[in-house]
């Protein structure tokens, strides 16, 4: 089957990336996920995720372009350009970009990461030609004014100033400066107040026109919408937009284990441990996530059972992960009194170092992968989600996310992978800390 420009759809009811699967099981009959991927005459994919069911839609623009792609000089820039690109284009004013998406009921938003930056909409199914034509417009043809871009540096200076007084996010920003030292994945997304003061329009500039190129572009749909349609728009709205490279990235190199103690105005202390993992395409990622949910998510989790429940130590304590395209890291969270640090330290080496030697139960092999499983399919509920399945995945492993495929991945994680990931990355000598106590520097 093929669409307008001779592109082709994927018209098979049961694939995914043009991936044939066998048939639907009762699940996937009630949650449908069948992307089409079609492609413009400059190389840009469109992925479309048609839900007749609905009256809305979630378009995103996405671009391979983040924090780790700055110039080591001009931390912050990614996030600026997406700040500032909401400012004026070409044709709009600033006030016309929010009449011409707010007039229509359409709520717009964008939101940068380490390796990539998204422009989303959410509108009526109605008035996605209109929409679609303004975020274009937003993200190729942005102008990066003088007067602009002080306006811009102001807000953004309180944003980071915002995040700095949110204690929990500022130690998961120094925790990665810590375990990512001397690479670009250790910068703030949003920047340094020093950093911010020094980007000027020129450096906006640039970092646009480097890397907003057809090669680093990704639209991805969600909704009541006809993938022929989306492409006709599409094609009208970032057809003309350039071929260019993409951004040149290196690993961080390996990291040793070390120790922060961090001293500020507060009533509490924070603790964090990381450890460094392998990337996105690990093949043991599965076997992480639910190595991640055994140790720290949930009322059942060990962490909180052991320190929360048990002890009443910490109000808030957890752990996470994040894989990037060639590395990640497995983080550890505690919020407590910092007379109670010590014993909660003792607690995460003992579970850790049990997670090592011992390995998990049965029992808390079934209620991780029920965990993520519910989480993955609650998420099919969500039109921005679904649409970011198609437009992040693409960009990060060049097709969209299989739900279906991830939660039988999920489901196949037995508990020998489990205790092998955490023989791997659950020596408690391994893992960096980062604390911030309550005090100030020149208690140090």
């Amino acid at each position: 089957m093929y669409g307008p420009n001779g592109a082709k759809l994927l018209a098979a009811d049961h694939s995914v990336g043009g991936i044939l699967r066998s048939m639907p099981t009762p699940l996937e009959r009630s949650f449908p996920f069948s992307p089409s991927v079609q492609r413009l005459s400059n190389g840009i994919t469109v992925l479309v995720d048609n839900v007749p069911t609905v009256g809305s839609c979630s378009v995103g623009i996405w671009v391979r372009a983040g924090t780790r792609d700055e110039p080591s000089a001009k931390a912050g820039v990614a996030h600026f350009v997406e700040h500032t690109s909401f400012r004026r284009t070409a044709r709009r004013s600033t006030s016309r970009i929010a009449r011409d998406f707010e007039h229509v009921g359409a709520y717009a938003n964008a939101y940068t990461t380490k390796e990539e930056t998204c422009y989303e909409v959410r509108a009526l199914a109605e008035t996605f030609e209109r929409v679609t034509e303004t975020l274009a417009d937003v993200v190729q043809n942005p102008v990066f004014r003088d007067d602009d871009i002080e306006r811009e540096r102001s807000i953004i200076t309180e944003e980071i100033r915002s995040y700095e007084d949110e204690a929990e996010e500022h130690v998961f920003d120094i925790g990665e400066a810590q375990v990512f030292a001397g690479h670009s994945l250790a910068t703030p997304i949003v920047g340094t107040v020093d950093s911010v003061q020094a980007i000027t329009a020129a450096d906006v500039q640039a970092f646009h026109q480097r890397l907003y190129n057809a090669n680093n572009v990704v639209v991805a749909v969600s909704g009541n919408v006809d993938p022929n349609h989306v492409l006709r728009v599409a094609e009208q709205n970032l057809g003309s937009l350039a071929k260019g490279r993409a951004p040149r990235r290196r690993a961080p190199a390996p990291a040793k284990p070390s120790q922060i103690v961090y001293r500020r105005s507060l009533q509490q202390a924070h603790l964090l441990w990381q450890i460094r993992t392998p990337g996105q395409f690990w093949p043991d990622r599965y076997a992480l996530q639910v190595l991640s949910t055994i140790l720290g998510d949930g009322m059942a989790s060990r962490l909180n059972v052991r320190i929360r429940e048990a002890r009443g130590l910490a109000y808030s304590v957890y752990s996470s992960f994040q894989l990037f395209s060639d590395c990640g890291s497995f983080a550890i969270y505690a919020g407590l009194e910092a007379s109670r640090l010590a014993k909660a330290e003792t607690l995460i080496q003992r579970e850790l170092e049990a997670l090592r030697t011992n390995g998990i139960r049965p029992a808390e092999l079934h209620r991780a992968q029920q965990q993520l499983r519910a989480a993955k399919i609650m998420s099919l509920e969500s039109l921005s989600a679904r649409m970011s399945m198609l437009g992040k995945t693409w960009l990060e492993e060049g097709a969209p996310e299989d739900p279906f495929e991830t939660i039988r991945n999920i489901d196949g994680v037995t508990i020998h992978d489990v205790h092998r990931v955490a023989s791997m990355l659950c020596d408690p000598s391994a893992w960096s800390r980062c604390t911030m106590i309550p005090g100030t520097a020149e208690d140090e």
